[in-house]
């Protein structure tokens, strides 16, 4: 008879007389809570995507019938009758850039260069600010920002363009979020976020 091993992170077999007993109980917790989760995961799923079929198909004939074009953003909200239940769904856009940025991001130090003397050196704070990274990322909404001023400089123009040029709308998440009032007549969100209840 095959003697019960198991197995450690690292892969190695150890035999199971030598695996404490508080081990043995501490994996048996992990793996009952795990399957669950899995098994609540799969049903959120499946759940989410009931949801979204049925209310966008809802969606879209209400707008038929009232000859209205939609915005194309696939932002919109479902209430009941009496308003005590609501239903949003929202599109969140993310935004990249690809290698062009790194361009713009030269042609912009190009034109801080040409004008360095005499500059306004919030400017050069701000824009050396908005390139900056964290985890690897550049803030979207930073560089974003940079549209807002209205210099005219060629270098300036030009860099952003290549800004226009670099971004990238491909990653969209959509997010839906159910609400029902309270007895104050508050909207209450029913949270589906494990982590958040």
């Amino acid at each position: 008879m095959a003697q019960k091993t198991w197995k450690d992170h690292t892969g190695q077999e150890i035999p199971a007389q030598y695996v404490p007993a508080i081990d043995k109980e501490r994996e048996k917790i992990v793996q009952k809570f795990i399957v669950k989760a899995e098994k609540l995961n799969e049903a959120l799923t499946v759940f989410k995507d009931e949801l979204l079929n049925e209310s966008d198909a809802f969606f879209k004939k209400m707008m038929v019938e009232n000859k209205v074009k939609a915005d194309g953003k696939g932002n919109y909200s479902l209430t009941s009758f009496d308003k005590s239940f609501k239903l949003e769904v929202n599109v969140q856009e993310k935004i990249e850039f690809d290698d062009t940025i790194q361009v713009a991001q030269a042609k912009i130090k190009e034109y801080l260069n040409e004008i360095t003397e005499g500059a306004n050196h919030d400017i050069i704070q701000i824009v050396n600010n908005a390139f900056q990274t964290s985890r690897g990322k550049m803030d979207s909404k930073r560089i974003l920002g940079l549209f807002e001023y209205q210099i005219t400089h060629p270098k300036w123009v030009e860099a952003i363009e290549l800004i226009k040029n670099s971004i990238s709308r491909n990653n969209s998440k959509r997010y839906v979020r159910l609400w029902m009032k309270d007895t104050e007549g508050e909207y209450r969100a029913i949270e589906l976020n494990f982590s958040s209840l």
